[in-house]
């Protein structure tokens, strides 16, 4: 695996537990990635070196920064690195791998990107490619399902809502498993990410679905997607976003 140094441009708090970096690559190139990829830090702790990996957040033709997505959880060897990461300062990563990404020759009548927390990171670096697929495929249809505790946790759903405002064939949907909702948007659901398959009208034959963030829902997902026919091939998955 290739290994470089990236610097950290900026970093801001999305929200309340959730940190948004900025990197760029000591040697000056842009990391050339496909959306969808993630990349892997390599960072010092008292038991090693350990390696922790995120989904890549950029939007091509947006910025030639490396922007991730990160949750606090207290005493984790990344947590502590990054949130108290300055900007200037330098690690180790290599990259971009992964699969979970759009790819050619596909003519799904439907994707389905379900995500829950900073999963939903690969999603918003796809958006200039699903703009892309939208004008050129008339039929196609594409749901984002975000699933958070609450409001507040919420990441890059305005970048998503702005999205689905100009592209109408574009539906981003969010789920609070905490929130009471007694003044919910049009975009706004109770319950779990999930919840929603059962009100879709999924079809095995014509949707794929892509699946990030908690192990949890990946696989209740993936095991209700599959009791219903759907083909493990029909069904990406991405499950590192839980390292802390």
């Amino acid at each position: 695996m290739k290994e470089f140094t990236v610097r950290l441009n900026w970093a801001e708090k999305v929200t309340p537990n959730i940190l948004h970096l900025a990197f760029s690559k000591a040697d000056g190139d842009a990391l050339d990635f496909i959306p969808g990829q993630f990349v892997t830090f390599l960072l010092d702790s008292a038991d090693g070196v350990k390696r922790r990996s995120y989904s890549i957040a950029s939007i091509p033709g947006k910025t030639t920064e490396t922007e991730i997505a990160i949750s606090y959880q207290k005493n984790g060897v990344a947590s502590e690195a990054f949130f108290n990461l300055k900007a200037g300062e330098t690690l180790t990563c290599s990259g971009p791998f992964g699969r979970l990404i759009l790819r050619e020759g596909e003519t799904p009548a439907r994707y389905i990107l379900v995500a829950t927390g900073t999963g939903v990171a690969p999603y918003r670096a796809m958006l200039p490619q699903i703009a892309e697929r939208l004008n050129n495929d008339t039929n196609l249809e594409v749901i984002l399902l975000l699933g958070v505790q609450y409001r507040d946790d919420l990441l890059y759903g305005e970048d998503f809502l702005t999205f689905s405002n100009s592209h109408p064939r574009f539906k981003f949907m969010a789920f609070f498993s905490r929130e009471e909702l007694d003044d919910a948007k049009d975009h706004e659901n109770k319950g779990y990410v999930q919840s929603a398959f059962e009100n879709l009208a999924l079809d095995p034959d014509e949707d794929l679905v892509y699946l990030c963030g908690n192990p949890n829902m990946i696989d209740d997902a993936f095991e209700w997607l599959t009791d219903e026919g759907f083909s493990p091939k029909a069904v990406r998955r991405e499950k590192y976003i839980s390292s802390n």
